[in-house]
């Protein structure tokens, strides 16, 4: 999809995990992206419309005539994306860019429920630390301590946490990391795929540069491949991975637009911000870069391009399993 759109000349900027800065020439619009993971009703648009007074993308598999309308009579954006096959239309000021327009109906599934970013964030942290208390806890995740309190009783029941003396602490490290990678459905937000020739850590060094001088408070985060080469080589970089609290278009800084197959960077706005890593991992980095949360790396490096992902993703997990019994050696 984003390929797609850049290739009618649009220029994307994601500006939060769900705020979208689209320019067309010299008009510019900002956009708050609605993702379902399945079709809408007229009805829904409606109540959509209500709780959303600025203007919105509407982003879902497919869309009736009847829920296209609706939405169009708002003065909104919409996206489908069946089958790779893009679809919509794009409202930026006065213009309006038509993708592709079909109609494409899917029946409606079972609606998912909403993420437990506080759980994951929970788990990361307590990976990162032998002990702690609820409150200890729920200062480190952000959540109230009666969050905290249901969150360990499912943790509990997965058999890789249990409460002792002096607090909550992992006590079987494999378990937790395959529930980890069963369970986690990524860091949702919006994701901007990119090209370069510059090998991956350049690449990955130069947009936390750019980052940090355009767009303050960002926060980069490096993952996947290149994070993985800091804290446990096995490989050669294939792709960065970058995380940041806000984006900027990378056309200035020698970057092209790609399609998922020949990106060599993905950047992202994230939903999830447990990805964000401890201080102390960082300053552990020889590289220098902002590395994202170990088990970022983990779940990024596992689903990176390339036949011996499985091998550099198991790197990753030893490193994690050495540094957890280190800290649990030394508590």
């Amino acid at each position: 999809m984003w390929r797609e759109l850049v290739g009618v000349g649009l220029t994307l900027i994601p500006r939060g995990p769900d705020q979208l800065e689209l320019r067309y020439g010299q008009t510019v619009a900002v956009l708050t992206v609605v993702k379902s993971a399945i079709p809408l009703t007229p009805g829904d648009v409606a109540a959509l419309a209500d709780r959303h007074p600025a203007p919105c993308l509407i982003v879902v598999p497919s869309a009736t005539p009847a829920v296209r309308a609706a939405i169009e009579a708002h003065g909104w954006s919409w996206l489908t994306d069946a089958d790779q096959q893009v679809a919509g239309v794009l409202r930026v000021g006065a213009e309006r860019i038509a993708l592709n327009v079909r109609q494409a109906v899917v029946s409606r599934s079972t609606r998912p429920g909403p993420v437990p970013w506080g759980t994951f964030t929970l788990v990361r942290r307590m990976i990162g630390r032998p002990y702690a208390n609820q409150r200890e806890l729920a200062a480190l995740v952000g959540v109230s301590q009666p969050r905290v309190s249901q969150a360990m009783r499912v943790l509990a029941d997965q058999g890789f946490v249990r409460r002792g003396p002096a607090g909550w602490t992992v006590h079987d490290i494999d378990t937790a990391l395959r529930w980890w990678l069963d369970s986690y459905p990524g860091p949702g937000g919006l994701r901007t795929l990119w090209y370069s020739l510059d090998p991956p850590i350049e690449q990955a060094r130069a947009v936390a540069e750019v980052l940090a001088t355009e767009a303050a408070g960002s926060h980069p985060a490096v993952s996947g491949d290149v994070a993985a080469d800091a804290i446990a080589p096995w490989r050669s970089p294939v792709r960065a991975v970058l995380y940041a609290r806000a984006g900027v278009d990378l056309t200035g800084a020698g970057f092209v637009p790609a399609g998922e197959e020949e990106a060599t960077l993905e950047l992202t706005v994230p939903r999830d911000v447990g990805l964000w890593s401890p201080a102390q991992l960082s300053g552990a980095s020889p590289t220098a870069l902002p590395l994202a949360d170990p088990l970022q790396i983990l779940w990024d490096v596992r689903r990176a391009p390339g036949p011996d992902s499985e091998e550099a993703a198991d790197r990753v997990w030893q490193f994690i399993r050495r540094r957890h019994r280190e800290q649990g050696a030394a508590a």
